[in-house]
């Protein structure tokens, strides 16, 4: 069996859950699965138990020693060191506060850029609004009579684009 067909092995075996587990089997789950691949990745997969246990031993004093300076890799080198320690419910529990934590950050940075994108079309309307309106207090007199405001708001929205003449026909209707 080639490399990558052992890894996609470990990794279905791994996504293989007949029934819900709890945080500690999870967890000693996903560290059998990380030793498994660190395995692969070294070519020891088919090595003797003792050279195996070696590369393991030499993995989980690494992982328990980790301490990265990259802010991005801080939640998983915090997971890795859990694991390590054979604290797999923490890891578990970890793992996935992490991961709520980042889709809610994701959620608020896409809902405040919409909500800035809006923001800034509406500011730009908004001016050309405002400009239409004191352009036509300036030039009232030529709207007197029935009528009026409706020419008035066809008038607006060819002079002051884009904005639609219906748009511009509410706004005169709350001018007195």
């Amino acid at each position: 069996m080639g490399t990558q067909n052992l890894l996609n092995k470990i990794l279905r075996d791994f996504e293989k859950v007949e029934r819900p587990e709890d945080a500690e089997k999870q967890g000693k789950k996903a560290w059998d699965m990380i030793q498994q691949h660190h395995l692969v990745m070294c070519g020891a997969d088919k090595a003797s138990q003792a050279v195996k246990s070696k590369i393991i031993d030499r993995m989980t004093k690494k992982a328990l020693t980790w301490d990265t300076d990259d802010a991005s890799l801080s939640s998983v080198q915090k997971i890795f060191n859990r694991l390590a320690s054979g604290r797999y419910s923490d890891a578990v529990n970890l793992a996935e506060s992490s991961i709520k934590v980042k889709e809610e950050a994701e959620k608020s940075a896409l809902k405040k850029n919409a909500k800035r994108g809006t923001e800034t079309k509406h500011a730009s309307n908004n001016a050309t609004i405002k400009k239409a309106m004191e352009w036509y207090v300036e030039h009232q007199s030529q709207y007197q009579g029935r009528g009026g405001k409706k020419r008035a708001a066809i008038d607006l929205a060819t002079q002051f684009p884009p904005i639609k003449n219906t748009t511009y026909a509410q706004h005169l209707k709350k001018l007195k």
